[in-house]
């Protein structure tokens, strides 16, 4: 039940707005201000494209893998390959890896196998038959690696087979993978110097990409525990042991097994049994919320434990969740679908599923995976927009059906972004239950008329994870994070800024998640309407409607009940500082977040960020704010917002907001922080 408690907001908006020399509060955001976002390239634009080489594959002499507790077997080295044809490069790399699938098949029955597939009836009429196949996974992503090799990359998808058929035992054949990994690599570095590999069954193969392979630009696509692989090969890349070729041992350290300079690693719904993270790399992780294999998006693991790395290559980290996305439809391989559970969302046969089906799957799968290898790789910066937050996903990325309706599909994928240090300002990550009372700055935490406010985590003491530690019945994170929660008619939550200065910054930022809860223990039936506002020291304020901006705000979708169903992720809300009018950035005093209505949300990672570039909002020749003066727009949003709120005000004109703007910039102070907890 909603109480009878006056409205704080409303309060506070009747108070502020008359009362010049107290303070101005102005309200931006336009409804459609999603809708108006920048729409991100297609990859799949062939305007300057280069003829591909048709798939060749490749067949060398097996290593031996090994694993941490001893075990050591031989593994194939096969691959297939794609390249541009026209141009002498060089071509950055990009290597993918799948995850563990069957390996052969017989008369359409899967399996994993302890030998050769590749068995034959004797030829009695005709050709032989084909009784027991291979599964050729690694053929798989070849619609993305066609694409990609035709805008200048050298594309190697490797076979892993024989690491699926022997990894029970062990570390469950991750050390396998990243072995099996930097071979290929040293593989294509031979070819990049010499034009030929002896090894190779046919050694002179790729004779013309001599001197044409990038070797400085390296990126990695692992699936599934192919994610988990090519996430831990960071690690054994930079202590590489012996290579051992059936004929030959290649020592550590000799000029063949050298490290390799890995910029960019995407793990596709990943396993992740260690919480491995990944330094000195720009890493990106996406979960299928639809996953019905590695169901509870231990991908996301990878990401909170890499978040806030020190690292000396400074690097950023994203996290991307795929709403009607299953573990399987983005490799072309592998035909079944993996969600078996029923659910009103994730079930493809239920009557109103939000399902992706193989191809609309596949439609955003290489967009965000080419797009990103193109940026991070290959320097192409019209995809920076969608890498920073401030484009959505082009019309091929979306589904058809919505594609066809002339619909954008904004809600469908979710994006996360974590800077460098260098790039981003903390406010609170969360971290301990510190942060119920105070921030990294120094700041005060608080809330009113919250009826929770609780620091929870998911991480056990024995480090692993609890899902149910934090109120949502399925929270899949490790950070720590706030928990607030109230019935009231609103809520808010407020941090100190003491001053803060974040003029080279873009965007403020945090992560949010609605918990999971069933009928027992009062669920929400609507994402709660949610206001930020910023204030400075001269008591100037601004605030916007999240849900303007962003759709990280949402309902889990699925059934509370199923435990593949609905869950809680923390998705990134971005809000522009630059939609904060008449607000001095050099001097913030206090953020708060308002809440109308029931509310239930876990919190984390409040920061501004360098998501773009450095914000100029000052001129430094007068030291006056240009950006201090709203525009008559942004006052007309104003006075709609007020209207709607009871005991609003609104009577402050333009020229009254400006000549104050200028009486208050006699008054800056130079920002002073008391950075308390920066080093927790």
């Amino acid at each position: 039940m909603l109480s009878n408690k006056p409205t704080r907001f409303s309060i506070s908006c009747a108070l502020v707005v008359p009362l010049a020399l107290s303070g101005l509060i102005a309200f931006g955001a336009a409804s459609s201000n999603l809708q108006q976002q920048d729409i991100a390239p297609s990859v799949r634009e062939q305007a300057g494209a280069s003829r591909v080489s048709e798939p060749l594959d490749y067949r060398s002499s097996q290593i031996i893998v090994t694993d941490p507790e001893g075990i050591a077997y031989n593994a194939d080295v096969n691959a297939l390959v794609r390249y541009p044809l026209d141009g002498d490069g060089p071509f950055p790399v990009v290597l993918y890896l799948h995850g563990r699938h069957v390996t052969c098949s017989y008369l359409g029955n899967e399996f994993l196998s302890t030998g050769e597939c590749d068995l034959e009836l004797p030829r009695v009429l005709g050709q032989p038959v084909n009784v027991i196949k291979s599964v050729d996974s690694y053929k798989g992503y070849d619609y993305m690696a066609r694409n990609l090799a035709a805008h200048g990359y050298v594309v190697v998808s490797i076979n892993a087979n024989d690491v699926n058929d022997k990894d029970l035992a062990g570390d469950a054949g991750v050390q396998a993978r990243s072995e099996l990994i930097l071979h290929h690599l040293d593989i294509l570095r031979e070819i990049n110097e010499t034009g030929f590999y002896s090894k190779l069954d046919q050694p002179y193969l790729f004779a013309s990409l001599r001197g044409k392979i990038d070797m400085t630009k390296v990126g990695l696509m692992g699936h599934s525990r192919g994610g988990q692989g090519v996430t831990h090969v960071l690690s054994v890349n930079q202590a590489r042991g012996p290579t051992i070729e059936v004929g030959e041992l290649r020592p550590a350290g000799s000029t063949f097994n050298q490290p390799h300079n890995i910029r960019a690693v995407f793990a596709l719904a990943p396993t992740n049994f260690d919480f491995i993270n990944a330094p000195n790399t720009t890493f990106a992780v996406l979960l299928p919320y639809c996953d019905g294999d590695v169901s509870n998006l231990q991908g996301a693991f990878m990401y909170d434990e890499s978040r806030n790395l020190e690292e000396t290559t400074p690097s950023r980290k994203f996290q991307l969740v795929a709403m009607g996305a299953n573990h399987n439809f983005y490799n072309t391989t592998w035909s079944g679908d993996d969600y078996s559970n029923q659910d009103p969302l994730c079930s493809s046969n239920a009557e109103n599923s939000g399902r992706d089906d193989p191809i609309d799957q596949r439609r955003h799968g290489e967009f965000l995976m080419s797009s990103f290898f193109r940026h991070f790789l290959g320097n192409e910066t019209i995809f920076s927009s969608y890498w920073s937050g401030m484009a959505s996903l082009p019309a091929d990325a979306c589904p058809v059906q919505s594609t066809n309706s002339g619909q954008r599909c904004d809600d469908r994928v979710h994006l996360s972004i974590q800077t460098p240090k260098q790039q981003r300002l903390e406010i609170d990550n969360t971290s301990t239950s510190l942060s119920l009372t105070m921030n990294q700055l120094g700041g005060a935490n608080s809330t009113s008329d919250a009826d929770r406010f609780e620091f929870c985590s998911t991480r056990n003491d024995s480090g692993s994870v609890n899902s149910t530690g934090c109120p949502s019945v399925r929270t899949w994170a490790t950070s720590g994070q706030l928990y607030l929660e109230s019935d009231n008619s609103e809520s808010q939550f407020k941090t100190i800024l003491n001053d803060l200065d974040v003029t080279a910054y873009d965007s403020l930022t945090f992560r949010v998640g609605i918990p999971v809860k069933t009928s027992e223990n009062n669920p929400l039936t609507s994402a709660p309407e949610m206001h930020a506002i910023l204030t400075d020291t001269f008591g100037q304020s601004a605030a916007i409607e999240i849900s303007s901006y962003s759709n990280a705000l949402y309902l889990p979708p699925g059934d509370p009940l199923n435990t593949e169903g609905a869950k809680t992720l923390l998705n990134m809300v971005r809000l522009p500082l630059a939609s904060f009018q008449g607000v001095n950035f050099e001097h913030l005093a206090s953020l708060e977040l308002v809440h109308i209505g029931p509310t239930q949300l876990q919190l984390t990672d409040f920061q501004f960020q360098a998501l773009a570039g450095e914000l100029k909002l000052a001129n430094t020749d007068t030291e006056n704010p240009t950006d201090l003066e709203p525009s008559e727009n942004n006052m007309a949003e104003t006075a709609s917002f007020l209207d709607g709120q009871s005991g609003g005000g609104g009577s402050t004109t333009l020229p009254g907001l400006a000549v104050l703007a200028l009486m208050l910039s006699a008054f800056k102070r130079k920002r002073t922080v008391n950075c308390v907890r920066c080093n927790d």
